[in-house]
């Protein structure tokens, strides 16, 4: 599983405050994705169809118009997609060992059907930041969301699965937005097909002032057999 750079020469040397203000240096870089060279800002993702994704953006967009909801911030149509793990900075040189434990992560899962549940504002209480579209939980994707937190996350959970939230962030408002009107949220997802996952994608996200950059690093196809 990836780890944080190893300390360099110079950290050694230096008094241990000295280090923990260097490593967080470091660290906060490469959370910016300013750091050139020293990491790499990773996540794997389930993306819709390009016409689905479009549908949901332009009704979302029609509905915030309607109701006239300030601060609106749509995500690229093209950059919709479910976070099925976020990996997080990731030394270039340990790329390849993340590439190999997402694939060995995917041996068995067979593609499946996410069939929308509902538009969501997060947070659910407070000031929303976000409309999102929630999704249903299949098994094949709670297993693969499983074994991707075991070797991804920092301090994954006994069963990492039960604070798992599927769904595809679709806007953000800044500054965030008092109320949200429920019946509209339900009005604009009507007749929404299901979406079949028959792969998932290891990509790269480059924060800029602008917003973030996502680049495809690795394309991964779901086992269609169902072979372990």
């Amino acid at each position: 599983m990836p780890r944080r750079d190893e300390r360099d020469e110079s950290e050694s040397s230096a008094s241990a405050p000295g280090r923990r203000r260097q490593r967080d240096r470091r660290d906060k870089r490469n959370r910016k994705g300013g750091a050139v060279g020293q990491g790499m800002r990773l996540f794997v993702a389930a993306y819709p169809p390009a016409d689905l994704a479009d549908d949901l953006a332009r009704r979302v967009a029609a509905m915030i118009d309607r109701l006239g909801l300030p601060g609106s911030r749509p995500t690229p149509v093209e950059q919709i997609h479910l976070t099925v793990q976020f990996i997080g900075p990731t030394p270039k040189r340990r790329l390849a060992e993340a590439l190999d434990s997402v694939r060995r992560a995917t041996r068995g899962i067979r593609p499946f059907e996410l069939e929308p549940a509902g538009l969501i504002r997060l947070p659910e209480n407070g000031p929303a930041k976000l409309i999102a579209l929630e999704t249903d939980a299949p098994s094949s994707l709670l297993e693969l969301h499983d074994r991707l937190a075991r070797r991804f996350a920092r301090r994954p959970r006994k069963r990492p699965s039960d604070r798992f939230l599927p769904h595809l962030t679709i806007c953000r408002f800044t500054p965030p937005v008092a109320e949200i009107d429920s019946a509209a949220l339900a009005e604009a997802l009507r007749d929404t097909p299901a979406f079949r996952v028959d792969r998932i994608d290891l990509m790269q996200s480059t924060l800029r002032p602008d917003g973030a950059e996502h680049r495809l690093v690795q394309s991964i196809a779901l086992d269609l057999d169902g072979e372990s």
